[in-house]
């Protein structure tokens, strides 16, 4: 008891420690991983917020620079105008995207004078007296030219012109729906009437047409290459879209991206610089919150054109992007995690399993070795003592001791009787040896139930007698025959008759009974050996069968192997057959062999 307890002891002071180390390490592991889910999130964030605003600056540089190459002044005749559009034709053509810009016009604030376009062909301006195309953006023209255009517009022709100064960036707008680039100017009115050789300078506007089909199949496409590519192409799907109702889609990555509402989006940006509509204050918002000062609430606004009229925020122009693969960055960091943790917790189980194993083959191990060291003992007392009744018997008659006739008879029976129960013990350990080893194979014979239980009892016949045990024996006549190992099964039922009897209790009764059967559809025959004995323990049920398992309550008081049920079993088992016990503590046993019985009689 004091070395199981000593077991026990040690086995608890190895899992407790072992399970508060495994749980530490879930929880650091499980705070671990969410930290670094959350640092890949905001650097995946601060590196897509910042290639969307490389992004935005890059389209911003590459339309201030066509404004830039239209070198204008506040006022201009006929001569100096024509000359900044064909240096501007000349610069355009040397630049990156020379057919980015489809059309040049100049539109008078006078509604009664026809428009102009630069012909390319004859370095002029020819008039047009068909509608604008873009009407719309011209009645907002007309709507905020108090305020838009410059104040020489407005003077009188007989007052001095204003000299000219170059105006660079200042006052080009951006007409989104039309995609049109605008500046007010002051020029000759013989420009829009070429019979007319008035010096009269009026208010017009200089108007450049982007070109949509360079701007969605050359600009945009290398922007997005530029800011959104990985190592095998584009880490994201890139679309720059406008309004919603209809929607356009000025350029997608993909053909089907972004020709609806993409609800998953990594990041959207507001190319105008007007809030997004999410609370944030910011034109840009990408799928987690950036490292903080990374980017002022408007930073986007200050590298934009200001809007022509009034463009509602429904009909911005939005970058949307999306990253390509695994789905969007949320999700994809999300599933990351999950599968980081998977696996992590995978290795944790796989090693607490290891550690129950190892426990377990432990415990066992330390077990089986006190078994076999109570086995090693009680071999030893079964080997010893008639051992010492031959040697003291062998002695007697050796010294004289012994002459007389009938005393030398009575030496030899004593003799044979001990050198039986010596053979039997090692028949038993020798059978027991066999039965384990895969290589054993019984000697399959027909046999005889009824001549095998009368073998049994014969060669039990003294303990019977000498234990003052009553044998109620009830066999079936005309029982037919099994095939199996005569020996086997001789020894499998003196095991049992022998148990019987060594825990019989104080009722010295034994019961032996066979009879042929039905079993779930077939024959069998059983043979049962009963008791009134001690009984067996229902926690004790379970374990009779395991090699060299005795109770802890009978194993001090009652001498035995723990190998005699582990033979028997493994007897019947090797004719196809079983045995099973019930037991009731305190009224006794009764162990049952089920022997299948196949019929050879034709049906």
């Amino acid at each position: 008891m004091r070395a199981a307890w000593s077991e026990r002891a040690l086995a608890t002071w190895l899992v407790v420690p072992t399970a508060i180390v495994v749980l530490m390490l879930a929880i650091v592991q499980y705070r671990w991983s969410e930290q670094v889910s959350s640092t890949t999130s905001v650097r995946l964030a601060d590196s897509l917020q910042m290639s969307m605003m490389s992004w935005h600056l890059n389209l911003f540089r590459n339309l201030s620079d066509v404004c830039q190459r239209m070198v204008l002044t506040s006022n201009l005749e006929l001569r100096q105008l024509e000359d900044a559009a064909q240096r501007f034709e000349e610069q355009e053509a040397s630049g990156e995207y020379p057919d980015l810009i489809s059309a040049l016009d100049v539109v008078p604030s006078d509604t009664q004078l026809p428009w102009v376009r630069w012909n390319r062909g004859t370095h002029r301006f020819d008039p047009i007296r068909d509608t604008p195309p873009f009407e719309s953006v011209l009645e907002q023209l007309a709507r905020s030219s108090v305020s838009a255009l410059p104040r020489t517009a407005m003077a009188r022709s007989d007052l001095p012109i204003e000299p000219a100064r170059p105006i660079g960036l200042r006052d080009w707008q951006f007409a989104p729906d039309d995609t049109l680039l605008l500046h007010p100017v002051v020029t000759s009115a013989s420009l829009f009437d070429n019979r007319s050789h008035s010096t009269r300078m009026i208010a017009a506007w200089m108007i450049m047409r982007l070109d949509l089909a360079v701007l969605g199949e050359q600009l945009l496409p290398e922007l997005a290459r530029r800011h959104f590519t990985g190592i095998d192409g584009l880490d994201y799907q890139v679309a720059l879209v406008a309004g919603t109702h209809p929607r356009r889609v000025i350029y997608s990555s993909d053909s089907a991206f972004a020709s609806e509402d993409v609800s998953d989006a990594d990041g959207k940006m507001n190319v105008f610089g007007r809030p997004l509509d999410n609370g944030g204050g910011s034109s840009i918002h990408v799928f987690h919150a950036p490292s903080l000062g990374m980017v002022p609430p408007m930073a986007a606004s200050t590298a934009w054109f200001p809007l022509v009229g009034t463009t509602r925020p429904a009909d911005d122009w939005q970058l949307v992007v999306r990253h390509r693969r695994g789905g969007a960055l949320g999700a994809f960091v999300a599933q990351t995690r999950r599968r980081d943790l998977a696996i992590s917790f995978s290795l944790l189980l796989l090693l607490v399993l290891s550690m129950t194993v190892w426990l377990i083959v432990v415990h066992r191990a330390q077990r089986l070795a006190r078994l076999q060291m109570n086995f090693v003992a009680a071999v030893s007392h079964d080997l010893r003592t008639p051992l010492t009744v031959i040697a003291s018997a062998a002695d007697n008659i050796a010294h004289g001791l012994v002459r007389e006739p009938a005393q030398l008879s009575h030496y030899g029976a004593t003799i044979g009787r001990q050198a039986r129960k010596l053979s039997e013990l090692v028949d038993r350990v020798l059978l027991f040896a066999s039965s384990r080893e895969s290589s054993h194979r019984y000697s399959p014979q027909p046999i005889d139930i009824s001549v095998a239980i009368d073998a049994a009892l014969e060669a039990t016949a003294e303990l019977i007698q000498t234990s003052g045990v009553v044998v109620e024996r009830n066999v079936e006549s005309s029982l037919p025959s099994v095939t199996g190992d005569p020996v086997g099964l001789l020894q499998c039922l003196q095991n049992l008759v022998t148990n019987a009897i060594k825990y019989g209790g104080q009722r010295p009764w034994l019961g032996v009974a066979a009879a042929l059967t039905e079993h779930e559809g077939s024959s069998e025959i059983q043979v049962s050996i009963r008791d009134r004995g001690i009984g067996i323990s229902a926690s004790d049920l379970r374990h009779i069968f395991t090699p060299f398992y005795r109770s802890p309550s009978i194993a001090d008081t009652i001498r035995g192997t723990g190998l005699g049920l582990a033979v028997a079993r493994s007897v019947v088992e090797s004719m196809n057959g079983r045995l099973t016990v019930v037991s009731t503590l305190g009224e006794g046993s009764t162990f049952t062999l089920h022997i299948p019985f196949q019929s050879t009689e034709p049906s």
